[in-house]
């Protein structure tokens, strides 16, 4: 299985649950990040210097917090393509986007992927392509098409349009991260159930994954791994801490592409979940 996190912490806050579970039942898990999270808003006049120093940071946080569930570093993919910019590259495909933090206009990594990759729609995209061929994952997640941070929905269309590219047809789980006030209430609430918001409900397939206590104490040991995100979100980071985990399977999406491919059919693994009912995964 790969997760495709827009940010470093994207990945544990949505699925540091079912991660454990995919390892548990002995599957292959695998982790693409996209950006390094090298932009910040409140530091928008900080020098580019401080950016990258973030990005660096930002990276090995992730490595350390998905030790802690149980990923090695060698299945983490860093591509390093520029944080807060991603809607960029996607409508823009003519020249290379330059960072408005690090002032980069190419990976600037040593360490990721493919270092000196312009920051353009055509590099991001053939990244994609080239991973999906060599990893070929039977379950992906990826984030819902609703999320309303720009880059997670960019990521939800960049993955998209490599899928159709390479002929796939994983198993696609959409994970929701941004939206609004929600999930409420915020801070760490382990006995309250996430559930989806009531305006993404209608007509959505959403399925659940019931944590165990194990499970919620490790993705909480890893989420404390984000030190350079508390100070300004700890709350919502730890919004997510619940005892289960959503996804949705089959998003309704203004911009769904008729040509995407067919989901298959669910291994044991999970149990639907459709309009907010409580199934949950299989213990097995």
């Amino acid at each position: 299985m790969l997760v495709i996190a827009p940010h470093p912490d994207d990945e544990v806050l949505a699925t540091g649950g079912v991660i454990q579970e995919h390892l548990r039942k002995g599957h292959v898990v695998k982790v693409l990040l996209v950006t390094c999270g090298d932009g910040q808003r409140r530091g928008l006049f900080l020098s580019s210097r401080h950016f990258l120093r973030l990005g660096e940071r930002r990276y090995r946080e992730s490595l350390q917090a998905l030790q802690i569930l149980g990923v090695h570093e060698k299945r983490v993919i860093a591509l390093g393509y520029p944080d807060r910019s991603l809607m960029h590259l996607w409508a823009d495909s003519s020249k290379p986007h330059t960072s408005p933090y690090t002032k980069a206009c190419a990976v600037p990594y040593e360490w990721a992927y493919r270092p000196g990759a312009p920051y353009t729609h055509e590099a991001l995209s053939s990244d994609l392509h080239e991973i999906m061929i060599k990893e070929h994952p039977q379950v992906i997640y990826l984030p819902h098409p609703r999320d309303r941070h720009g880059d997670h929905h960019a990521v939800y269309l960049f993955t998209r349009a490599a899928l159709h590219k390479s002929g796939l047809h994983p198993q696609l789980r959409h994970y929701l991260v941004h939206y609004g006030a929600w999930p409420f209430p915020a801070g760490k609430c382990l006995d309250k159930p996430l559930l989806p918001p009531r305006s993404l409900q209608q007509g959505a397939h959403w399925i659940t994954h019931e944590l165990r206590a194990e499970q919620l104490e490790r993705k909480c040991h890893a989420i404390h791994c984000y030190r350079s995100q508390m100070h300004y979100i700890e709350d919502h980071l730890f919004s997510y801490v619940r005892r289960n985990e959503l996804f949705d399977l089959q998003p309704i999406s203004a911009l769904t592409l008729q040509r995407e491919p067919r989901l298959i059919r669910l291994p044991k693994l999970l149990i639907g979940l459709r309009r907010g009912q409580s199934n949950a995964l299989s213990r097995e």
